[in-house]
């Protein structure tokens, strides 16, 4: 099983013990001066002791300038440092890939229209050093980053490069700039080095290079001295394909590796949103890629290479394409971190410690936060059982999962129930507990999961209209009436509308904020955003309802314009509350138990904060 991915592959002469890459991805996790950190290497040896053929460290740059927390060798006296990260990565049998970039500049003053011969010719010269610098810091093989939206993209790119001289105009004087590049490199690298080249087989944009031309320019690029291709895809107006969210299919990329594997000999690698090794196996089995990049799918599960060569399918943690990782690092600028893997980034302190005293744990409520906390706290050796009021585990998982584009959602669910039956935790289904049953049974920690419920909005006529709970809007039964009314246009309103709307309903959705979907990530919320449009959900931003009567809703927004709207049932989607437990008497119980609250029953949040909360209270009992 396996056997098309777990077969070693030749890059030039380098031999590589599998198929599987792990891409270069940002994580913030570089020091200040953009040095490796003792952090940064825990996070490559977690995925490097997996089983992972090729490892990127992610896209390190030359410049004196770049930003603090990522990733620079500029000078020689780095060297050092980057050598510590490649010999982490080569202990555990994966080969150790740099990937190099300048970001562009495309938002600076002079762009690439603006370069002079001199400065040109400098650059050329500072990629090839930055690789010679990778060569001495130990690692295995360089990638040179040109794809998406950075600076040898932007002069491959028609729609960036609008220069008529000897670096622009026809498709060869465009592709002159990277050919450059590969060319010095080589000579600095010397002919048996391995060196890959990153390209996005299509920018996905109006006035973008498409797959076509790029067919090509790869025979170019192998011509000049590269030894792998790394297929990506996406421009600077398009970034949605540079990291997919779930609305898109697994593997939704594929085809461009696949494309161009036909036009080159060397080893191809394909890429997008290929987050189970079964899906890679086939790849590689029909010969559409040669190597696989798991790329979020590592996030999430660091082990999840070696989980699939045991044949330990169901063991897997797979990604969702929440993005909440991307939203981290890219929209917020903070450090990457994992919703459903609580330990990326605290690879180095990730070790489940034994419980010095064996205590009985009871967990209410089987929700991602009470799964989680459950699974870490038996890991650890205590005694615990699991009580859900409903028929079945998930709590709130059910709800998320129901929306269009949210079916990946089901891999948590999949994995936490999993888990319970793995480890044999006891899991009482339609039990609700209240205070004589903790009384009967004494535990030593009491662990509260039970979720929030959700909150319901008042307005003049509020008592006489149907107001409905965003749960009870995405059930199985749609209601038969036409025209609905979402209050709350965050993420969880949006997915509503579009659930609705999916569904043959006239929906609107009013928002008291100046934006839809604030709270999510922005390819995510470009995409929904575009899907409300076509779907003709109407937005009302700036905002609120007023009043209702009869069969028509007043909306009034922030310059006391009123409009009016048809509605027959109004959907809350305006926050939640925290579910309470009674727990009189429990104060009476000798030992009184340790008493902890996590996710929703804490605070009403994600995905993220309950898995999280979950995993930190489980390792601390």
């Amino acid at each position: 099983m396996l056997d098309a991915l777990m077969n070693p592959i030749m890059i030039g002469k380098l031999k590589v013990r599998n198929r599987v890459v792990m891409p270069p991805m940002a994580t913030l996790f570089a020091s200040e001066s953009g040095a490796p950190t003792r952090q940064l290497i825990d996070y490559h040896i977690e995925r490097a002791r997996s089983g992972v053929g090729l490892q990127f460290v992610e896209n390190v740059m030359f410049l004196p300038q770049t930003p603090p927390y990522r990733l620079k060798l500029h000078s020689d006296g780095m060297i050092p440092g980057f050598n510590e990260l490649a010999e982490a990565i080569k202990a555990w049998g994966a080969r150790a890939g740099m990937q190099i970039n300048h970001p562009g500049l495309l938002h600076q003053s002079p762009d690439i229209n603006g370069l002079q011969e001199g400065q040109i010719r400098a650059l050329i010269e500072e990629f090839a050093m930055a690789a010679l610098r990778g060569k001495m810091a130990g690692f295995d093989l360089v990638e040179i980053h040109g794809a998406h939206a950075y600076l040898i993209a932007q002069f491959l790119s028609p729609r960036t490069n609008h220069r008529t001289d000897e670096w622009g105009g026809t498709m060869e004087k465009r592709a002159r700039f990277a050919l450059e590049v590969i060319r010095r490199t080589r000579e600095r690298v010397g002919p048996d080095f391995p060196l890959s080249f990153r390209i996005s087989g299509d920018e996905f944009m109006e006035g973008g290079r498409t797959l076509a031309e790029t067919e090509e320019i790869v025979p170019l690029l192998e011509a000049a001295g590269i030894d792998l291709l790394d297929v990506s895809a996406g421009g600077p107006f398009t970034r949605e394909w540079t990291g997919l969210p779930m609305a898109y299919p697994r593997g939704a990329l594929v085809h461009l590796a696949e494309r161009l594997k036909k036009c080159v000999r060397i080893p191809v690698i394909a890429v997008g949103r290929i987050n189970d090794p079964r899906l890679a196996d086939q790849i590689i089995r029909e010969g559409r890629a040669d190597l696989v990049a798991f790329g979020r799918a590592l996030l999430a599960d660091p082990r999840l290479i070696s989980k699939a060569a045991e044949g330990r399918f169901e063991a897997m943690r797979r990604c969702t394409a929440c993005m909440d990782c991307r939203r981290r690092v890219v929209d917020l600028g903070v450090k990457i971190r994992c919703a459903v893997n609580a330990d990326l980034g605290n690879e180095g302190e990730a070790a489940l410690i034994p419980a010095q005293r064996v205590k009985k744990v009871m967990v209410i409520g089987g929700g991602p936060a009470g799964m989680e906390a459950a699974r870490i706290a038996k890991m650890r050796g205590h005694r615990v059982i699991l009580y859900e009021g409903q028929k079945r585990l998930g709590g709130q998982l059910h709800f998320a999962i129901a929306p269009p584009h949210k079916e990946e959602l089901k891999n948590i669910l999949e994995y936490l129930t999993g888990q319970m039956k793995a480890l044999k935790i006891p899991v009482k289904l339609g039990v609700k507990v209240n205070a004589a049953l903790i009384r009967k049974t004494k535990p030593d920690v009491l662990i509260l999961a039970t979720g929030s419920r959700p909150l319901l909005p008042t307005f003049e006529g509020s008592s006489q209209v149907k107001i409905r709970t965003s749960h009870e809007a995405l059930g199985k039964r749609l209601p038969p009436e036409e025209h609905f009314l979402v209050i709350g246009g965050g993420s969880v309103g949006c997915e509503v509308a579009e659930y609705l709307a999916e569904n043959g309903k006239k929906v609107v959705v009013v928002e008291i904020l100046d934006q839809i979907a604030a709270d999510g990530e922005s390819n995510v919320r470009k995409l929904l955003l575009a899907r409300l449009a076509e779907k003709k959900v109407t937005l009302c931003l700036r905002s609120r309802v007023q009043k209702v009567e009869g069969q028509t809703a007043f909306v009034v927004n922030e310059k006391g314009e009123i409009s009016n709207w048809p509605v027959d049932i109004v959907v809350a989607a305006v926050g939640a509350t925290p579910e309470e437990i009674p727990l009189a008497g429990i104060e009476k119980l000798k030992p009184r138990p340790e008493v902890y609250s996590i996710g929703d029953c804490r605070q009403a949040g994600k995905i993220f904060e309950a898995i999280h909360d979950g995993n930190r209270i489980g390792r601390i009992i």
